[in-house]
């Protein structure tokens, strides 16, 4: 009878096992983000925010830059000349900044700050960023004009994580 037992309940822990253990994080590469910073400054026509660095901690997991009419994610069309560049903090925390001309502002401030709603403004050093947050209240952004385009830092972070890292960006 015990071993009758042991045939059934062997298989029974195993998938137990399987499908309850937590897996591993997965392995995210880091990329380059220089080269789309450069390709960004010579072609976008305004001035482009970035880190001049960033800290030795942190991880570049995107950056992608598309001219206006060029491809963006997926089969989409860039409205305007765009600017993504993501890193994840030391703390795992991801944050971003993009920046485009795209001519509909507020669609472009909707699709990055997730449907966002205004809540309040930051001095930056000696730049106002309007204070965005997302309805669930998870993800949060700063935005602002910069020569024709709207830059947004946004993440699922604080607004002091981001305004730390808005303080890093400089245009040129």
């Amino acid at each position: 009878m015990l071993l009758s037992l042991a045939v059934i309940l062997i298989p029974i822990l195993l998938i137990v096992w399987a499908f309850t253990r937590t897996p591993d994080e997965p392995e995210v590469d880091r990329v380059d983000w220089k080269p789309a910073v450069a390709e960004a400054r010579s072609g976008a026509g305004y001035p482009v925010l970035a880190p001049v660095e960033i800290p030795a901690d942190w991880k570049p997991v995107k950056a992608r830059y598309a001219e206006r009419g060029g491809r963006w994610v997926g089969q989409t069309q860039a409205a305007g000349n765009r600017l993504e560049l993501g890193f994840v903090s030391g703390d795992d925390v991801y944050i971003a900044v993009n920046q485009s001309d795209e001519p509909d502002k507020a669609a472009y401030i909707a699709s990055v700050t997730r449907s966002s709603a205004t809540d309040g403004s930051a001095m930056v050093g000696d730049q106002t960023w309007q204070r965005r947050v997302s309805e669930d209240g998870r993800t949060r952004s700063l935005v602002r004009a910069v020569g024709g385009s709207t830059a947004i830092v946004v993440g699922d972070a604080g607004y002091t994580a981001l305004e730390s890292f808005a303080r890093t960006l400089k245009a040129s």
